[in-house]
């Protein structure tokens, strides 16, 4: 009986780390100042640590909650890294499966000149709220 209690036990406490693991990230889509059905995620936007770059997503689209429930047809979700100092952009891919990880040697991208004709209102946001956003180690 002694064994059985520990068996329940040790599987539930493995449930429960399991369903920790796999618990979606919160997405907060929040509409660009300006654009009529351009979103960005809220809870996605932070500053690099070690460069200082803004990381952003953005959709077109309608927001209806995760990222699972996007439908296809509002349009894929792009991820950028900012430079406001400089102006500049860096095209990171579109994030197909949700899972917000960042491509291998994302710092090293190309910049390219005007966050405004890239991202629009979002970055503009993400430029104007640097010193507020949340500071990360990312990978």
């Amino acid at each position: 009986m002694k064994r059985l209690g520990l068996c329940l036990l040790s599987v539930t406490a493995l449930g429960l780390a399991m369903a920790t693991a796999t618990a979606p990230r919160a997405e907060t889509w929040k509409p660009a100042p300006g654009e009529a059905k351009t979103f960005y995620d809220e809870d996605f936007m932070r500053v690099d640590q070690a460069s200082g770059l803004i990381v952003l997503r953005i959709a077109e689209g309608r927001p209806n909650g995760p990222y699972k429930n996007w439908p296809a047809g509002k349009g894929p979700i792009l991820v950028f890294a900012l430079d406001c100092a400089a102006d500049k952009w860096i095209d990171l891919g579109i994030d197909y499966t949700g899972d917000m990880l960042l491509p291998k040697g994302w710092r090293k991208g190309e910049k390219v000149d005007d966050i405004n004709g890239a991202t629009g209102g979002s970055g503009r946001v993400a430029c104007e709220t640097r010193e507020t956003l949340q500071k990360a180690a990312l990978p």
